[in-house]
């Protein structure tokens, strides 16, 4: 029995030092890239940032869509995925927001507060 418990406490350690770094009330600047790959099986309208070398998808809270909206209209497409490089100001809320992906299929990731957002030219 100790065995046990020895592994799930070492589970229970491993589960809690797993995280981004990133907690709600921090708020953070960074590249990102607006796009929409969705045409070639990919999701809809999300924002992909690089955190500690991985990439990471959010989607904006509904407070933010209209300054993510905004810079749409200004994607361009490459092989069938729309996208526009930006800086932006960002913090998390804590919640999960769902986007439309290929196949009928839907992502669940993290929503952002965008405080703001530039293309990068």
């Amino acid at each position: 029995m100790k065995p046990i418990l020895f592994l799930n406490i070492l589970l229970l350690v491993g589960l809690l030092s797993c995280n981004s770094g990133i907690t709600p009330k921090d708020s953070i600047t960074t590249k990102a890239k607006l796009a929409n790959a969705l045409a070639v099986d990919g999701c809809d309208w999300h924002i992909s940032v690089e955190v500690d070398k991985q990439t990471t998808t959010f989607l904006p809270s509904d407070s933010s869509k209209e300054k993510v909206n905004s810079l749409i209209q200004m994607a361009v497409a490459q092989y069938g995925v729309y996208s526009v490089d930006v800086e932006m100001k960002y913090k998390l809320t804590g919640k999960k927001q769902t986007v439309k992906c290929g196949w009928g299929k839907t992502g669940e990731y993290d929503e952002i507060d965008v405080l703001e957002i530039n293309v990068v030219k």
